[in-house]
């Protein structure tokens, strides 16, 4: 049997990995058996498990399947091809780093863009050490402003500009509602460089 391998990510599932590994969800025991695996068989934090003895994969783990290395399926090639285009960067929850068990969260792909344009929102210029002329968005200009459209307007177009410096976004249409005096909310449609495809962002920022 020729056997290829497949890098576990965040998320996967056997049955999703079977379906676009083996072309069907129901050879997920294959994997079981193939592997050696226990019950949960992957985790996206297998640390409790392995601590009783189990053999439980996580991200990162090295999954064997059966076929060729020299035809990967189409959905990894679009995965590969997303990671490759849009990059891959630690993950962070409220500025702090995300952990798998011992290890730092990763996001890839699409996962990895979005992450960035919301980082770039809720940056003022000036913050970020290593670019404080040119990374993040002047929005605090218009606090203590009298609340309208114009103000809106004005927070917009700063937002747009903000964005815009990413050489992964080719299009951009951005709607928003001023919340209070410091606050706004921001709705983006991103289109980003191909191969992927468009989404919506959303957040509230300080302003």
């Amino acid at each position: 049997m020729r056997l290829s391998v497949y890098e576990l990510r965040q998320g996967d599932d056997l049955r999703r990995l079977a379906q676009r590994l083996l072309g069907d969800f129901r050879r997920w025991t294959e994997l079981v058996r193939l592997n050696r695996l226990d019950p949960p068989y992957v985790a996206d934090d297998p640390t409790p498990y392995r601590a009783q003895g189990l053999r439980v994969l996580g991200p990162g783990d090295r999954l064997l399947y059966p076929g060729s290395p020299a035809e990967p399926p189409a959905g990894l090639a679009a995965l590969d091809a997303e990671a490759e285009a849009y990059g891959r960067d630690l993950a962070l929850e409220g500025g702090y780093l995300l952990f798998l068990g011992q290890n730092p969260a990763l996001v890839q792909g699409l996962e990895n863009l979005r992450a960035a344009l919301e980082r770039r929102l809720l940056t003022r210029l000036g913050e970020l050490p290593a670019h404080p002329e040119t990374y993040g968005h002047l929005m605090e200009q218009y606090v203590g402003q009298a609340a309208g459209e114009a103000e809106l307007g004005y927070i917009l177009l700063e937002a747009e500009r903000c964005l815009r410096q990413d050489p992964r976004v080719a299009g951009l249409t951005l709607a928003g509602e001023l919340v209070d005096r410091e606050h706004v909310r921001l709705t983006a449609w991103v289109e980003p460089v191909p191969p992927g495809t468009p989404f919506a962002l959303s957040l509230e920022v300080p302003r």
